[in-house]
């Protein structure tokens, strides 16, 4: 499998599996989507708020467009929309990621934050990027199951993905 048959098969997983998640939490009552758990973010909606925070700003990094802008505030009370727009954004990131060819994808690209400086190939800044999706996904359906939710947990491993 060449470098950008993965990326495209990649992009297109992470799509898909925030669209299942998105499509089942849809389906929950708002009100536990504010519900606080003890875990890296304290809720279904603050995680989520970071998968879509952290989409959007690698979105734009591996772009190459400015970030020393960018906007990091957490969204009070807009559970909601907040799923749809993860489910735009993850689309949009898909398309994006498509577009990239070899010799683009193996480009290094450096990041220069307060928080990390490194230099790496643009493909491994989009497989990190994905990787984090699918960590945070993970703790959706735990906090889930913390308060309780248990029915129609959508599957999205990227096995499943590719068990069309």
């Amino acid at each position: 499998m060449s470098l950008q048959k993965l990326i495209h098969n990649y992009a297109t997983f992470n799509s898909w599996a925030n669209s299942k998640l998105v499509d089942w939490l849809q389906t929950i009552d708002e009100g536990l989507l504010y519900q606080q758990i003890p875990s890296s973010f304290n809720g279904i909606d603050t995680t989520i708020q970071h998968i879509l925070r952290i989409q959007k700003f690698w979105s734009v990094f591996i772009a190459q467009k400015d970030v020393s802008n960018f906007d990091w505030s957490v969204i009070e009370n807009q559970a909601k929309n907040n799923l749809i727009e993860l489910k735009n954004q993850s689309v949009h990131m898909e398309k994006l990621f498509l577009t990239y060819t070899n010799n683009e994808l193996t480009e290094e690209i450096e990041l220069n934050m307060s928080w990390s400086k490194n230099k790496l190939s643009r493909y491994e800044y989009i497989i990190h990027v994905i990787n984090h999706s699918t960590y945070h996904r993970g703790q959706v359906v735990t906090i889930a199951r913390g308060l309780g939710i248990t029915e129609n947990i959508p599957a999205t491993d990227y096995n499943f993905f590719n068990s069309k």
